[in-house]
Formats: C-alpha cells, sequence, structure tokens
C-alpha cells in the first residue's frame, strides 16, 4: 500500500512538472478570452450549467473557480491522471487553448452561493480545517488560489467523495500534500470539512 501511494505521488510530481513546462512552452499563446470560453463550453453546460452550478450535488460547482486550478484539472482529465465520469472523453479533444478559454469563462463568474447545514458540523470542520492549515493552500476563505480548488461553496457531497478519494490514494493529488492532509481524517471529519466549506461565501 505505501510503495502504491508513494508511486502516485510521484506520478503527481512528475505531472506537475510537465504542467508547468507546458505552461512555459505555451508563453506565447493567445490569451484566455472568457467569451469564447462560454461558446466552447456548450457541452459542459449539461452538468456543471451555464451558472457554473452543479446540475447534481455530485458534480462540481465550477463558478469562480481559480482558471488555472480548471485548466490543470482539465489537462488531467485529458492525459487520464484522473478520472471521472465522461470527462476524460470530453477533455480528450479540447486543445490547451480551448482549455484556457473555457476555465476563463467559469472563472468569471458570481461564486456560488452558501449551503446552510448542521452549525456543530459547520463549527468542528472550521476547527479541523485550522488545524489542518487548509487555508495555507486553498485561502483564507477557502476561495481558491493560482491552481488551488475554491472550496468555498462546493457541493458538500462532491468534496466528502474526493477528499475521500484522495484519502485512499485513487485519486493523484499534485504533490502528494493533499494525500498526507486526507490521509489522518476520518469519515467525521471530511463530512465536517465539507459542511464547513460549502457553508462559505
Amino acid at each position: 500500500m505505501k510503495a502504491a501511494l508513494k508511486t502516485k505521488a510521484i506520478l503527481g510530481v512528475a505531472f506537475f512538472t510537465s504542467f508547468v513546462l507546458l505552461g512555459s512552452a505555451n508563453s506565447d499563446a493567445a490569451p484566455p478570452d472568457a467569451v469564447a470560453g462560454k461558446a466552447k463550453a456548450q457541452t459542459c453546460f449539461a452538468c456543471h450549467g451555464e451558472n457554473g452550478i452543479g446540475i447534481s450535488p455530485e458534480i462540481p460547482n465550477l463558478a469562480a473557480q481559480p482558471a488555472l486550478s480548471i485548466t490543470y484539472q482539465l489537462i488531467q482529465f485529458r492525459g487520464q491522471q484522473r478520472k471521472g465520469g465522461a470527462m476524460e472523453a470530453l477533455a480528450a479533444g479540447l486543445s490547451d487553448q480551448d482549455m484556457r478559454d473555457i476555465a476563463a469563462y467559469y472563472s468569471s463568474l458570481p461564486s456560488p452561493p452558501p449551503q446552510s447545514g448542521n452549525a456543530e458540523k459547520i463549527a468542528r470542520g472550521q476547527q479541523i480545517s485550522n488545524t489542518q492549515y487548509c487555508n495555507s493552500c486553498h485561502g483564507a476563505q477557502l476561495q481558491g488560489q493560482k491552481h488551488i480548488a475554491r472550496l468555498a461553496g462546493q457541493s458538500p457531497e462532491y468534496l466528502v467523495t474526493q477528499l475521500k478519494n484522495i484519502r485512499s490514494g485513487s485519486r493523484v493529488d499534485m504533490d502528494g500534500t493533499m494525500g498526507s492532509a486526507a490521509r489522518g481524517l476520518s469519515d467525521d471529519d471530511i463530512e465536517a470539512i465539507a459542511a464547513y466549506a460549502a457553508s462559505l461565501k
């Protein structure tokens, strides 16, 4: 098990390195175009909505996600480092410019509304988040930054699934940081963190 997790972490680092190199190689590419991105995202609307809000709790909200984070995930799906429903097939036909444009569109949308929940669970989630220093990467209000995903206003069901996948190693994170953080979390901890993140604006 440890060897498998180590291999996954190495793959994550290798992927991130190639991602950085890809960005450098494309430094002369056209700037991201949110208007073009909306046109290119028509297929995405079926699940993620034109407003960037997932049509079901299992589908992530993309509204106000950092553009680089969306681009990074699309590259992972295209390269099949990340699995998820039909995303691998949908991303396979996207160029780097398509991904940047789609990311620019969803990033430009208003953030998802905060979701109400059990106050005790939300307070516990905040405490765990502070203990785990989630804000050191995801931002003070878990709003995301650079290539790090926005968690604020995200579907709690989606967050629970992803945290469990990261904990088990079935989803590879960029450099092993999330894997290390998630391995010490119980199911109750994960549900509390998800409830807290969903409650944020």
